[in-house]
């Protein structure tokens, strides 16, 4: 066993909601270790969709957004097929969004950006160490490292966050039930990165969706000509449709008659897998000084494409909020609204999945439901609708006047401060707006946006003030005269304005 090593936040787990939490601490100046099982960086493909959301989340968050992007495919458009006819278009932009196309790039690429990012703040991932015990205190977490060769190591940290996956030693070893939501049973899916030859051509900017009898396929393009390509299906009346990964034979074999098509043939293929199809989540995400993120807190049958997404998205709320408890002295409470924001999120996702793997393997979808659902599920995907009315955080002091409410996200770049947000209205009150930037604590900036072009929003008939979250969130709406409701705000969620002197080095 070899010495004991110390830091404010240990994270396990290298995977995108990992590296999000830490670089959300590190960026912040909280001391933060990172430990990965796996030796090496991650070289599959496998998350490949990024929404809108989370492309505005590593904006604020200091990645190179714009060369990440260059290394991607834009999705412009999804384009619906049932039993072989095109039936439909759907324009993927969104204009209220900074970052208003989808980007389609391997996890590996966005995993290598993030961990660039971490080492410029100075945290390098420990590889080849998996937990191995785990013990907490009132005070800390003691965690067992075991290493790849074989040698074992302490770690003590005052809070410990659990971004392993969906077989979380950390959830099972705190006793967390991992229930299930809904087990696919009859449903399979499989998949591969591959080229496409069917009988007309597939654009780079497009991905294509076929729907047929019992079953649906995804061809999403990726960057170097590919596409990943989704078989769901029913499986054969005997429940036996091959074991192990499958060939690619299988799979275009697969989806000749979903796609409608008399061939399909598939080339160049990588990383072919075969997955039962499940829903599952955990009963909590905070157990004491130990937190739930990612795959560890819940997983979702991959039909949306989400899993990645929401993982960075948990652990971007989460990261500002621990570190505001870690070093700031922000009460521990603030970590009970990570939960109480996140798991609705999750939990709408798991019953939106659960609707469209029934309806995708129907025996005979018909085209008017195709088109409701395409509807309907279009401005969810891309997670910029995600808000928090009835959080612990919101304040709404505006009820029923236009522009955003507390709790919605706030149009524009925001970056990862807190930020008041001062729309004057066309007959400003100086004096109160002066004496309000006078007043305003110090952990807070402000912007006073005469013409709503600094937010992305209108100008109002009156005076508004939007006190938005590090994450870009509204914590508080309200008007001029409500100066010292932000002040008792920021006193609940953050207590007093802390000496900033982080417990361990």
């Amino acid at each position: 066993m070899s010495g004991l090593m110390e830091t404010e936040v240990l994270i396990v787990g290298a995977g995108p909601t990992g590296l999000t939490v830490a670089v959300e601490l590190a960026r912040r100046g909280v001391p933060c270790r990172v430990v990965e099982e796996r030796r090496l960086p991650r070289q599959s493909t496998r998350g490949c969709t990024v929404y809108q959301r989370t492309l505005e989340v590593f904006d604020a968050m200091g990645l190179p957004v714009d060369d990440y992007v260059a290394q991607g495919a834009r999705m412009a458009r999804r384009v619906y097929h049932l039993f072989g006819e095109r039936i439909g278009t759907v324009d993927m932009a969104e204009p209220g969004s900074s970052r208003p196309y989808p980007l389609v790039v391997g996890q590996n690429v966005t995993e290598r950006y993030l961990e660039r990012r971490l080492a410029d703040l100075g945290v390098t991932v420990l590889r080849g160490a998996s937990a191995e015990t785990v013990a907490q205190d009132d005070d800390g977490v003691t965690v067992t490292l075991r290493h790849a060769e074989g040698r074992r190591s302490t770690v003590r940290a005052a809070w410990l966050v659990a971004a392993q996956g969906a077989s979380a030693s950390i959830r099972d070893a705190l006793g967390v039930a991992w229930r299930e939501w809904r087990r696919f049973t009859g449903v399979r899916m499989l998949q591969i990165d591959a080229r496409v030859h069917l009988p007309f051509a597939l654009p780079p900017d497009e991905a294509h969706m076929f729907f047929g009898a019992r079953g649906h396929v995804g061809c999403v393009p990726l960057p170097d000509g590919r596409h990943r390509v989704f078989v769901v299906r029913r499986e054969p009346a005997d429940g036996d449709d091959g074991r192990g990964d499958p060939e690619p034979a299988e799979i275009a074999a697969a989806m000749a008659p979903l796609c409608g098509v008399g061939e399909v043939r598939l080339s160049d293929g990588l990383f072919a897998w075969r997955v039962r199809l499940q829903n599952r989540f955990a009963d909590r995400l905070r157990v004491g000084r130990v937190l739930l993120a990612g795959d560890s807190a819940r997983v979702f049958a991959p039909v949306h494409a989400q899993g990645m997404n929401t993982g960075v998205q948990d652990a971007f709320n989460l990261g500002w909020k621990l570190a505001a408890v870690a070093a700031d002295g922000a009460p521990e409470t603030l970590l009970d609204t990570y939960e109480a924001e996140r798991r609705p999120v999750f939990e709408e996702l798991l019953a939106r999945t659960e609707r469209s793997l029934d309806f995708g393997v129907q025996e005979a979808p018909g085209r008017e439901p195709l088109l409701a659902a395409i509807a309907a599920n279009r401005p969810k995907r891309t997670q910029l609708a995600v808000d928090y009315p009835d959080s612990p955080l919101t304040r709404e002091l505006l009820g029923g006047a236009d522009g955003p409410a507390a709790g919605r996200r706030a149009p524009g770049r925001w970056d990862g401060r807190w930020t008041l947000l001062v729309l004057p209205g066309p007959r400003p009150d100086r004096e109160r707006i002066r004496r309000l930037m006078t007043d305003v604590d110090p952990r807070v900036e402000v912007i006073v946006d005469v013409d709503g072009t600094r937010a992305g929003l209108a100008a109002p008939d009156a005076a508004r003030i939007y006190l938005v979250r590090p994450d870009g969130h509204i914590g508080l709406r309200g008007g001029l005269e409500h100066g010292p409701q932000v002040a008792a705000y920021l006193d609940d969620v953050l207590g007093p304005v802390p000496r900033r002197t982080p417990s361990r080095a």
